[in-house]
This record gives C-alpha cells, sequence and structure tokens, in this order.
C-alpha cells in the first residue's frame, strides 16, 4: 500500500449523499431548463468504510449544477456523457465519488483513507420502464476508481456492479418520486487491498497481517425518497444497507461488521436557470 490508503457508493463501497440522490432523479423533461444552478447541503451518518464497524456523521455544502444537453448530462446522478440513448437501451460515461476516512479504530497505526472517485462506462436495459419514467431498469457499470487526499492522485483498481433499480414518481404526491435498488458490487485486488489488507509492518496481536483478493466485494439495498417543492427546491431522504456476507475478503481484520447502514437527507435549491428549455 502506498503512504495513504480508502472508502464510495455507490459502488457498493459505501454511501454518498450525491450519489444516492441519483436513485430518485427524474427523466429528462423538456418543459425544464437546458441548465439549473444553486447549492446542494446534506447530512448523514456513514460507515467509515466497506464492513467497518464505525460510523460518523457527514455533512456538505456544495455549489450545484444541472445540465440536460443531448449528449452530456450534469444532474444528481452526477457528470454523464451518453453516447448511446435508444427506446431500450442508453450507454453513457458516468462518475461516482465517496467520503474520506481519517478516525478509524480497526485501523490505528494505518494509512489514513482519501476521497475515493470513480469513472467509467454504464450500460443501461430501460425496456421495462414507463412513459412516465416509473418502471425497473437495470444498471451495468464499470469504474475506474481513484483516490486523493487533494495534492495527489493514486489509482485503486476498477469496481463492476450490476443494480436493479424501480422507480415510482408522483407516489406520495406531485413531484415526488421512491426508489428502490439492489446493487451487487466485485472489485479488482487492487481496490480490495485498499479496503482490507494489512501489511506486516501493520499486523498487531488483535490484527493479524493479511492478504486482500479480488472477487465479491458487497450488495447494496438502497431506498431513496424525493419531493420538489416548486420550481426551485427539493429534498431527499435515503437509506443505503450494505450486506458483506460472502464477501471475498470477510477473513480480513479489517472487515469487521458484515452488515452496514448508512442514511442521510439533503435539500437542493437551484433558484438560477436557463431560458433555453432541455433539447430532450
Amino acid at each position: 500500500m502506498t503512504r495513504r490508503g480508502k472508502r464510495t457508493p455507490r459502488i457498493g463501497l459505501g454511501f454518498v449523499l450525491a450519489g444516492l440522490a441519483g436513485a430518485a432523479s427524474a427523466q429528462p423533461d423538456p418543459a425544464r431548463p437546458l441548465w439549473e444552478a444553486g447549492l446542494v447541503a446534506g447530512a448523514g451518518r456513514v460507515p467509515d468504510y466497506p464492513g467497518a464497524d464505525q460510523a460518523h456523521p457527514r455533512a456538505i455544502v456544495l455549489p450545484y449544477l444541472e445540465y440536460r444537453g443531448p449528449v452530456l448530462g450534469i444532474d444528481e446522478r452526477g457528470i454523464r456523457g451518453r453516447f448511446l440513448d435508444t427506446a431500450h437501451w442508453e450507454l453513457a460515461l458516468t462518475g461516482t465519488a465517496a467520503f474520506n476516512t481519517r478516525k478509524d479504530g480497526r485501523r490505528e497505526g494505518m494509512p489514513a483513507l482519501d476521497y475515493l472517485f470513480g469513472i467509467g462506462p454504464q450500460l443501461v436495459y430501460k425496456g421495462w420502464q414507463r412513459a412516465d419514467g416509473g418502471g425497473a431498469s437495470a444498471h451495468f457499470k464499470l469504474r475506474a476508481i481513484q483516490s486523493t487526499d487533494f495534492r495527489r492522485i493514486d489509482s485503486r483498481g476498477a469496481s463492476f456492479t450490476t443494480e436493479l433499480r424501480w422507480r415510482w414518481p408522483d407516489l406520495t404526491g406531485p413531484g415526488s418520486a421512491l426508489t428502490a435498488s439492489v446493487e451487487p458490487a466485485w472489485a479488482s485486488r487492487r481496490l480490495q487491498s485498499y479496503f482490507y489488507e494489512v501489511g506486516a509492518a501493520q499486523a498487531t496481536a488483535t490484527r493479524p497481517a493479511y492478504q486482500a483478493r479480488a472477487g465479491y466485494l458487497g450488495t447494496d439495498f438502497t431506498l431513496t425518497l424525493r419531493q420538489r417543492l416548486g420550481r426551485e427546491l427539493s429534498w431527499y431522504v435515503a437509506a443505503d444497507l450494505t450486506a458483506l456476507q460472502g464477501a471475498a475478503n470477510r477473513a480480513s481484520p479489517l472487515l469487521a461488521s458484515q452488515t452496514n447502514l448508512a442514511i442521510g437527507a439533503w435539500l437542493v435549491w437551484t433558484p438560477w436557470r436557463s431560458r433555453q428549455a432541455a433539447a430532450d
């Protein structure tokens, strides 16, 4: 491992407020503006890394931008470059991100875990969706994962996830959307090592040396509710349960809990928008 060593989302690697918002995002609407801008503020309680037995509160306030171009899209789902879009299939370039971890009892004396971000292709089957955007969809995501402490960027391998998602628009009233998803994840040895490997120099009486291996990482079960409050404000609440039973590195002394729960809530405020409507 390098001098610093970490934990996202929603790649089966954790829970990120902005990433989970995407599970409830609406389908493109020609009546909506080409772009909207404002702020996003959120808070939640998030496990330190997949399989950690400690969790910490997190809060974030960031600038927010939505852009609904025919190829490039920026919204609650992240940044997407859409290369194929038919009635049943969509191929896009998507990204993800995750919090860092600085203080965790089981990792005492080990490198800290930096912020993670990933980018890669996503193939979506949407043939089960209805005209209103409701129904089921299947998402196949391959991402190259990097870590950063904002001074340097390190490669952390790759992840592959298969997500089955269900969406119910207007379930609790106009402007609402309830989304449920199941997302198993697999990770390369380099990414698994980032979470679970214990070098000989890091071993203790209660933390034996361990060599991580590639394979199954865990499965996320996510439930997200969004409500739009007028033109400028939306709120979200979400819960994410990560199950690590049967994980490839369940024998690691750093995989202390086979079940993680993350919860969060956030607001999106977009007072600025274009006069031009989105094309699709």
